[in-house]
């Protein structure tokens, strides 16, 4: 597989408010925008409500189907593409920035496995959830001056709502995991319980084994060393501070762990090409 700097990363368009992304996409319609997807990975979750039409993706090097009365979820950083889409094809797209997606919610999309990102639903689950993405499309393309407000609300039920129906599916199958799934599980947990500014041996201590097999871990099952997934969970409780609340960049930082505001200002900046203010300001506005 080609490693992680030679793969483009998408960060969401221009279009996206808050956060937030929604788009109708009709194959007639968006066929070039379609075509030009070729492998990437996103820093977003994307989530894409099939209404018509059928194909198949890749990602993460396996295939998933495209199919009408289903869902398919895209995690941050997954390597994917589109491998075909037939030309009736329609859907909701969602991407939604990962401090957005609420604890629980994550959890649940974070232990979806590749072969079950894409969904089937019962006719009564594709209307509610259709129905939900019709009023957020229609919120989201509104001159309603509270549109982030009301947005980010409708948002909100339609993640728990899917993340819901995930659950339900990994219940059901009750599939077993292998080693580097639960040692990736693990670390997790680890890292929630203690800090992301250790290095990977602290965490490979902690599992008594080698920091290369967790490398090999943690890469194998969500497509990042150790040290990029504890980079992305400290940007995640980052943004979630300078979104959600209006404390200063030097309280976070201290919150973080961070014992100098500068360095953490630097690295900020570093890894989203922009600055902690600059990315609260933009929502602010």
């Amino acid at each position: 597989m080609p490693s992680l700097t030679k793969i483009p990363i998408h960060q969401q368009q221009i279009t996206a408010i808050g956060g937030v992304d929604v788009l109708h996409m009709i194959y007639q319609k968006d066929e070039q925008t379609i075509n030009k997807l070729n492998e990437h990975r996103d820093e977003y979750y994307s989530l894409a409500i099939g209404i018509k039409g059928t194909g198949a993706i890749t990602c993460d090097m396996e295939s998933i189907s495209v199919r009408p009365k289903s869902i398919m979820l895209i995690k941050p950083y997954q390597v994917h593409s589109i491998e075909i889409i037939s030309k009736d094809a329609e859907a909701y797209f969602i991407s939604i920035a990962p401090f957005l997606v609420p604890e629980f919610c994550r959890n649940i999309f974070e232990n979806t496995a590749v072969s079950e990102q894409s969904m089937r639903l019962s006719n009564m689950e594709m209307k509610s959830i259709l129905q939900m993405a019709e009023v957020l499309h229609q919120a989201f393309n509104a001159g309603n001056p509270f549109k982030a407000q009301i947005t980010n609300h409708l948002l909100n039920a339609l993640i728990i709502h899917i993340a819901a129906l995930f659950l339900a599916s990994q219940q059901k199958q009750g599939r077993k995991r292998n080693q580097a799934f639960s040692i990736t599980q693990q670390f997790k947990e680890l890292v929630s319980e203690h800090s992301f500014l250790h290095i990977a041996s602290f965490y490979a201590d902690k599992l008594h084994i080698t920091t290369s097999h967790l490398n090999d871990c943690v890469k194998a099952t969500i497509g990042l060393s150790v040290t990029q997934f504890l980079q992305q969970a400290m940007l995640l409780e980052a943004k979630r501070s300078l979104y959600y609340t209006n404390t200063d960049v030097k309280k976070i930082s201290f919150d973080l762990g961070f014992e100098d505001h500068t360095y953490f200002s630097r690295l900020f900046k570093k890894l989203t090409n922009e600055t902690p203010l600059s990315f609260r300001n933009k929502f602010r506005e």
